[in-house]
């Protein structure tokens, strides 16, 4: 009999453990469903932001949404439905973005376009980064002040990676396509930059700047530098596309300095290719005691351009 009882209590036992692992999973399950919502409208964006905890992700339905300095106070994700299908503008000048990470927070956002911001002191941002990590996938910023204001942790993590900014810069030489002005790393990968108004395609204060597989054209934006890295640190410029203009603010490509501070550490411009129509087109400005390593860099000149060879690669001139 007290066998019997003692496997008795062993099988209750293990049905219990048997319907707690399924109860943990179930609960498991509905918390990660409970982790991600949808929305459709610009006060449900709102909503859900104020309301998400962190770590959750929200899921953007195709549409315009118009918001003004929407701030991200925690950890979060956004992702748009579809390519370009979800459109965030603000009717009104913003304080400093359309969306405003905030100091604690790190935030991913995906397949959105940006579009259109401005503000009073000329810097209206479609994202203006206060927060620790930044990493945008897949999105367009167009039209702005600056597409991306990065003034976020100096440890912070930027990555940009598959994106497009096309047309931003107010157009008085101190608003760009995207500005780190404070972070630890920028990582720009597979992008393209165009058309970026007066001010840098890309200018960075960051400790470690990276910048490989993307394409740059100054289009008719009369762009200054396509790279301005004036803190020095660890820069690196590998296999990408530049189309300098003719017109350009600057006839340099690249600019390193300490003009902000910083420390110079290394600068690497390998295996780019550059098509320059500037009569007076330069490579690289470089105010540091640092040697560069330039190599594999394939400068085309055309339609007047001149760009001497800083690596002793032949140049190509096309010129009529």
């Amino acid at each position: 009999m007290k066998t019997g009882r003692w496997r008795g209590n062993c099988g209750n036992i293990e049905v219990m453990r048997i319907l707690s692992c399924i109860l943990a999973a179930m609960y498991a399950w509905c918390a990660a469903a409970s982790a991600e919502m949808t929305v459709d409208s610009a006060r449900a964006l709102e909503k859900a932001v104020r309301m998400a905890g962190s770590g959750e992700t929200i899921r953007v339905s195709s549409g315009r949404y118009d918001l003004s300095d929407l701030k991200i106070p925690r950890n979060l994700t956004l992702i748009g439905d579809g390519d370009g299908d979800v459109v965030f503008f603000s009717s009104v000048p913003v304080a400093k973005g359309i969306l405003n990470p905030l100091w604690a927070s790190s935030f991913r956002v995906e397949n959105i376009r940006f579009e259109g911001v401005r503000s009073p002191d000329l810097n209206g941002a479609g994202i203006r980064h206060d927060g620790a990590d930044l990493t945008i996938v897949n999105c367009i910023f167009e039209n702005n002040d600056d597409g991306v204001l990065a003034t976020g942790q100096e440890r912070g993590r930027i990555s940009i990676i598959g994106s497009q900014f096309i047309g931003n810069g107010h157009g008085d030489g101190y608003s760009h396509g995207i500005y780190v002005a404070s972070g630890g790393v920028l990582d720009i990968r597979a992008s393209r930059f165009i058309g970026t108004k007066i001010g840098h395609h890309v200018k960075s204060l960051a400790a470690r700047t990276s910048i490989t597989d993307s394409f740059f054209d100054d289009a008719s934006g009369r762009t200054s530098y396509a790279v301005d890295a004036s803190r020095g640190g660890a820069v690196s410029i590998t296999h990408n596309t530049f189309l300098h203009a003719a017109d350009g603010d600057n006839p340099t490509l690249i600019n390193y300095d300490l003009t902000r501070g910083g420390e110079a550490v290394s600068l690497e411009i390998i295996g780019n290719r550059i098509v320059n129509r500037n009569r007076y087109g330069r490579l690289l400005r470089n105010d540091t005691p640092v040697t560069p390593i330039i190599s594999d860099n394939n400068i085309i000149n055309e339609n007047r351009g001149r760009m001497p060879s800083q690596d002793n690669a032949p140049v190509i001139d096309v010129n009529q």
